[in-house]
């Protein structure tokens, strides 16, 4: 016999209800904050490639060195929005596996009552 409860079944499913919540609201947050950095790169290799006198290969790996540090923000907003849904998508997993639990801890509670 299981030593779960279908209360510390409820409880696990709980958590992980806002724990999936909290994430969502999160992802939208590094969404945003993704979508502003790619933006911000773009506009400051821009404006960086326009100021630069010379070939184009010249003006590109300028442009390239001078936005280095904004385009590595943006790689990692990039990054943390992906570590983010990749959270979210093992909470859903683990909610998945205790709704499995679930359904067993009610099916042995409901054999020994």
């Amino acid at each position: 016999m299981s030593s779960l409860t279908p209360h510390d079944v409820i409880g696990a499913l709980e958590t992980i209800s806002r724990d999936i919540q909290k994430h969502t609201e999160e992802l939208a947050e590094l969404d945003e904050a993704a979508v502003k950095a790619r933006v911000g790169q773009k506009v400051a290799y821009a404006r960086a490639f326009l100021s630069i006198d010379g070939p184009m290969d010249v003006r590109r790996y300028t442009a390239d060195m001078e936005t280095r540090i904004s385009l590595l923000e943006s790689e990692l907003s990039d990054q943390r929005h992906r570590a983010c849904q990749q959270a979210l998508k093992a909470l859903r997993d683990r909610l998945e596996v205790g709704r499995s639990i679930s359904a067993l801890v009610r099916m042995e509670w409901g054999a020994n009552v």
